[in-house]
């Protein structure tokens, strides 16, 4: 054996990291991450050819529409995990679900305070510094015209989108990164990824700068949704936060659109679904 791969305790060294290696580490989760938005439009395809042969025909756009998008992109994050685990050889134990410890509770709670504060003071300044940011295109829509689509979404970003995102995102990709850089290094990087994903979403309008400063948003709260996860080991940590961050602000956004009081908000939900 060479004698520069074993280390004075007699033992191999680990082989030596590269930049290459790192790249192609950070390229090939980035590339699981992207993976999720043509499975994404894949299910909605066959949920929406589905639905128009039960229900008849269904608008593409409005409160319908939006149920199909996020059960799709909960289906395609479910899916592409459980392909993961597979790929990789990984047992289920590999998911980290469990019940919620007192712990788990004081990190939830708290991580959703810190990620409304990190929000304001974010948007503070973005708004000292006089940049602009780009809408969501659901926002998008909501604003020119159909608001009742956001309600759907309050519920199910808890129950799909937090939950579908996070397993993704944070227990598949994020812990996978701990075996190439440390959980700092690990929290930045599937920040980077799941704010990148984003840019679908945020480049309909608003220019090139508004959507690279909403990007930037987006990686600083993913960063305290990482930061959360790698504390507590508990995917249903981060996946309450960003549930309950995400039906927060569908519901602020319906009500601040059609002033609309909130118990008026749950009777049309209840229309609705």
């Amino acid at each position: 054996m060479d004698d520069s791969l074993v280390d004075r305790s007699g033992s191999p060294s680990p082989p030596k990291v590269t930049p290459a290696m790192t790249a192609k580490t950070v390229f090939r989760f980035a590339l699981l991450g992207f993976a999720s938005l043509p499975v994404l439009v894949a299910y909605q395809l066959v949920l929406y050819v589905g639905a128009v042969s039960v229900f008849g025909p269904i608008p593409t756009t409005g409160p319908r529409a939006q149920i199909i998008s996020v059960l799709s992109l909960g289906l395609g994050t479910l899916t592409l995990a459980v392909a993961y685990l597979k790929y990789s050889d990984r047992e289920w134990s590999f998911v980290d679900l469990r019940f919620p410890t007192l712990r788990d509770v004081g990190w939830a709670l708290g991580g959703f305070v810190i990620l409304l504060l990190g929000f304001v003071a974010i948007t503070s300044l973005i708004n000292a510094l006089g940049l602009s940011t780009a809408q969501h295109s659901t926002a998008q829509q909501a604003q020119q015209g159909d608001p009742a689509l956001l309600l759907p979404l309050i519920p199910l970003s808890l129950l799909v989108i937090g939950p579908g995102e996070e397993l993704l995102y944070r227990n598949v990709i994020q812990k996978s990164l701990y075996d190439h850089f440390s959980r700092v290094g690990a929290v930045v990087v599937a920040s980077a990824i799941f704010a990148l994903v984003h840019i679908p979403a945020y480049a309909t309008g608003g220019g090139v700068g508004a959507m690279a400063t909403s990007l930037a948003v987006i990686f600083v709260l993913a960063l305290v949704l990482g930061g959360v996860y790698a504390r507590t080991d508990n995917v249903l940590v981060p996946a309450f936060i960003h549930g309950a961050y995400n039906a927060l602000s569908f519901a602020a956004t319906y009500v601040d659109l059609t002033n609309t009081p909130v118990e008026n908000a749950i009777v049309t939900l209840a229309t609705l679904v």
